[in-house]
């Protein structure tokens, strides 16, 4: 059994004590809630558009999912899937079966 839980994205800043301040994507939750369950779940996928794609342009780049963290955005898996994965269920299950 597979539970999946969806939350919208938003926009956070990131303060680094040992490098400057950057922008990334987490999910939209109260900061308590985003941290306990960022703890629990096994995996947290961002459905993005691959980079190069334009910013504001809705039909630049494939439709991806990352699946490891980055300075960019909050992501991690304990399924060794790869860092992206295109953005299909057949894909997913097909990385988390065969992993």
């Amino acid at each position: 059994m597979i539970v999946v839980l969806l939350a919208h994205a938003k926009i956070e800043s990131h303060v680094d004590p040992e490098s400057t301040a950057f922008d990334r994507f987490s999910p939209k939750l109260h900061k308590h809630a985003n941290a306990l369950l960022c703890e629990w779940c096994d995996a947290i996928l961002l459905a993005t558009r691959e980079r190069g794609a334009a910013k504001g342009e809705k039909s630049g780049g494939e439709r991806v999912l990352r699946c490891v963290g980055s300075p960019s955005c909050v992501a991690k898996n304990r399924y060794n899937l790869p860092e992206m994965l295109p953005l299909s269920w057949p894909h997913l299950m097909n990385a988390l079966t065969t992993n």
